[in-house]
């Protein structure tokens, strides 16, 4: 027996010792590259300028040469010293540029070539040098000067032993297409991450809120809608520190959201023109909170769902289901809300932005008011039920062609929202088949935008009350079945179908002339009514509390000054 674990002991021994010589002999091989590894940077500050039509490069050189480069970890390459530079904007209107490394006489592929990218002081992430030598894509302000520090190493699992590299940084610019020149950039809350998506793993990733080329978080000329999550508390300090790239596991998401940009409309339901523009101009009427013009605001990705283990999914007993302090999650899979009353719906999402919340918005208030107001509310942010314009923003840009309607992959009559006829959120019925929210071409025609970048669940799904008060008999009575004993504070719903828009919004027979009664009105139809309903629909709702009943969040954030 001595013998046997004498003889493991050694065997762990030499595992060891070869494991501690195969560190060292990388390190040393990094310190020697290290040294060998020189950038042409002369040590006086006497910067070149290089002017690359109406673009401005500034650094000390505008050549990258690294020397004997031999094959290098990762975690020891992002030791090495920075080649920095900037780039400024030297007229009054915005565009786009391309950061390019030109091949100047290297002895090393680009494939083997490994960079960690910074930008205005933020690590973007570590990347392989692309054939086309691409470093990155992006737009520039007017007289906006953006940073770059970028740190070259040869690839650790490289064919080649050693090797020269040398290039010289290029700029070329393109003026931005006018319509998206003016597209507000998102707005994050305390506790949101942007998000981009891999479709190689199918998973989230975390993205950068400058938009980055390599982490591309939003571009809605190729329809693609900002998301950002919200994470459950256990993982939100780890995610929020970790850097670009990081996978955000689905278990810990609470909650998706989608930015829809302040824009204005025009033309007809055959041919809706969207025009994004600045928070001082005028703009459709989704985008004004309160008295405040919005730079726009964020949607949940997808209806109100809950957890199966949850009493209510479990019971369907009314008095667990209809209970506001219910916790309500906006990620796909997820049984739909029901059994609640439109107001109790309300007061659910009022209660996202209390202290302790789950979604980590900053609060300190504990007590929400009959009027939808919250005692001692002192954040920048207000979580509410969906109102009916906001529904219609969506509705609208979905229908442009920054939407599905506007996306190539589906032909003309591929373009409406597909419908879902399950029970649970993020659902998309083809053929008789039912497929996940990010199926390729399947789940994701489900969605405003025709991929998986979009809102889900505004066609099908279950009914969704939205925020507007039934002029006919005022909501709040006490003959109306929406469940509210007090009216809320006017900000929190819509008087008319209108908004001002010369679009006609309702393109079925369930329009504005059919809502006879006093009830809720609710958007999108429910699962069982096929292609009857869709993104237009517009409908009263008789039940006061019904399986077939449901809503969703928005998210609306004031710029600080």
């Amino acid at each position: 027996m001595k013998k046997k674990k004498k003889k493991t002991f050694m065997i762990f021994l030499i595992g060891f010792v070869i494991g501690l010589i195969g560190f060292i002999t990388s390190f040393v091989m990094y310190l020697k590259s290290s040294k060998e590894i020189s950038l042409s940077q002369d040590e006086v500050n006497n910067p070149e300028e290089v002017v690359y039509g109406d673009i401005t490069f500034t650094s000390i050189d505008s050549s990258v040469y690294v020397k004997n480069a031999i094959p290098t970890l990762d975690k020891f390459g992002i030791m090495n010293e920075p080649f920095s530079f900037s780039i400024k904007n030297n007229v009054r209107e915005s565009k786009r540029y391309t950061l390019l490394l030109v091949d100047n006489n290297s002895t090393i592929k680009n494939k083997y070539i490994r960079y960690e990218l910074t930008k205005n002081n933020e690590v973007m992430g570590i990347y392989t040098l692309t054939d086309d030598g691409v470093i990155d894509i992006g737009e520039i302000k007017s007289f906006e000067e953006i940073n770059y520090s970028i740190k070259f190493w040869l690839d650790y699992n490289s064919d080649i032993k050693v090797g020269s590299f040398s290039k010289k940084i290029s700029v070329s610019t393109d003026n931005l297409s006018k319509e998206i020149e003016f597209v507000n950039e998102p707005i994050l809350a305390d506790g949101m991450i942007p998000v981009y998506y891999d479709s190689s793993t199918y998973s989230w990733h975390k993205s950068n809120d400058n938009n980055s080329y390599k982490n591309e978080w939003y571009n809605y000329e190729e329809q693609k809608w900002a998301n950002a999550v919200t994470v459950d508390s256990a993982k939100r300090e780890e995610y929020m520190n970790s850097p670009v790239g990081t996978k955000i596991d689905s278990d810990d998401i609470n909650a998706y959201w989608v930015w829809i940009p302040r824009f204005s409309v025009s033309g007809d339901k055959d041919n809706i023109n969207i025009t994004f523009v600045d928070s001082d101009k005028e703009a459709y009427a989704a985008f004004k909170f309160n008295n405040q013009e919005l730079n726009g605001f964020w949607i949940s990705k997808f209806e109100s769902g809950m957890k199966e283990d949850s009493d209510c999914a479990n019971s369907s007993l009314k008095k667990y289901c209809n209970d506001v302090n219910n916790k309500l999650y906006y990620v796909p899979n997820y049984i739909f809300v029901n059994r609640m009353t439109m107001a109790n719906q309300f007061y659910a999402i009022r209660k996202m932005e209390l202290s302790g919340n789950i979604y980590g918005f900053k609060s300190k208030a504990t007590k929400l008011n009959n009027d939808g107001t919250i005692k001692g509310d002192n954040n920048n942010i207000d979580t509410h039920m969906i109102k009916n314009v906001e529904w219609q923003a969506v509705a609208l840009l979905s229908s442009s062609k920054y939407g599905k309607t506007g996306n190539n992959k589906y032909d003309n009559k591929n373009k409406m929202i597909v419908n879902n006829s399950s029970l649970y959120t993020g659902k998309a019925l083809i053929d008789d088949t039912e497929y996940d929210y990010n199926v390729a071409d399947k789940g994701e025609s489900a969605s405003t935008t025709g991929n998986v970048y979009g809102v889900y669940d505004m066609s099908g799904g279950r009914r969704e009350y939205v925020m507007i008060n039934n002029e006919k008999i005022n909501i709040f009575s006490k003959k109306s079945n929406s469940g509210f004993s007090t009216p809320v504070k006017e900000y929190y719903y819509d008087n008319d179908f209108s908004a001002n828009d010369t679009t006609l919004a309702y393109q079925n027979k369930y329009s504005e002339d059919n809502l006879i009664s006093s009830e809720p009105i609710t958007r999108g139809g429910y699962k069982n009514t096929g292609n009857i309903f869709n993104v237009y629909c517009a409908q009263d709702y008789l039940d006061k509390i019904s399986l077939e009943s449901n809503s969703r969040a928005t998210l609306v954030v004031i710029k600080e000054k």
